[in-house]
């Protein structure tokens, strides 16, 4: 019998929770502990806290690149490519000088763990702290957070629902609400204050996650690129004392609020 399969697991000092539809139980298990394998093994590769590793090494010249697992150049070339098509507005080396793919690597490493949950389960979603990836048939209302609310976003208001699925499967949001000031404008080099938040909709969740980052820093001239991908953007910004703002949205925004 197959059932709906719902777990939280917790990597890169966040929560990502997964829902399985049509799945058998014990291949359910067995796919979410691969999803969360995959992620702690990414954490241990990229994050710029740990010590150990491989990002770590290279940026303090302990090691080179062919001496670090074959994805690091994956990740650091696509973080190149989208310095790209973002006109600069994605930029993985920060104004110190340090490598630091963030606004890039969660989206990436979800969506690469996520070849575990393809093989348990015809539909899934996995929530990741404004991160969101779906496959399957059905479509999902999901909602987007509201920036000044701190913390899990989870069970908190909203600004908007939209629908996921068909060609719009990844919404990936950036801004300072968690960590205040840690997306810097690569013109300037200064902590970027374009928007409160971004949220960007594709298929591909890398894609999205580093086009959320790049709007954030680069600011208006880079939504352009966005549309010129077929990516769809909420923009939030104008906030007032009373906790209200605007919103700017791209025309198929997949918002079922109106927003």
């Amino acid at each position: 019998m197959t059932e709906t399969v719902t777990h939280t697991v917790h990597a890169m000092a966040m929560p990502f929770s997964v829902t399985l539809e049509g799945a058998q139980p014990d291949a359910a298990a067995r796919a979410i502990a691969a999803f969360h394998r995959d992620l702690v093994w990414a954490d241990n590769v990229f994050s710029l806290w740990k010590d150990d590793s491989d990002l770590s090494a290279l940026s303090r010249g302990e090691a080179t690149l062919d001496e670090c697992h074959p994805e690091v150049r994956e990740v650091l070339e696509a973080c190149e490519w989208f310095r790209g098509v973002t006109d600069g507005g994605f930029d993985a080396r920060r104004p110190d000088g340090v490598l630091d793919p963030t606004g890039l690597v969660k989206g990436w490493a979800v969506a690469r763990a996520s070849r575990h949950l393809t093989l348990a389960a015809p539909d899934w979603i996995v929530a990741a702290s404004g991160d969101i990836l779906t496959a399957g048939l059905r479509r999902r209302e999901v909602g987007i957070a509201n920036p000044r609310v701190k913390g899990d976003p989870t069970g908190t208001p909203v600004i908007d629902v939209i629908e996921l699925g068909g060609e719009l499967r990844a919404v990936a949001t950036s801004s300072g609400a968690q960590v205040a000031d840690h997306i810097w404008d690569p013109v300037t080099g200064e902590p970027a204050r374009h928007y409160m938040q971004v949220s960007v909709a594709g298929i591909d969740l890398t894609e999205c996650d580093a086009f959320a980052t790049a709007i954030a820093g680069g600011g208006p001239r880079v939504v352009a690129r966005a549309l010129e991908r077929g990516l769809e953007v909420l923009l939030v910004h104008g906030g007032r004392y009373d906790g209200t703002f605007d919103a700017d949205s791209s025309p198929g925004w997949p918002s079922v609020l109106g927003a």
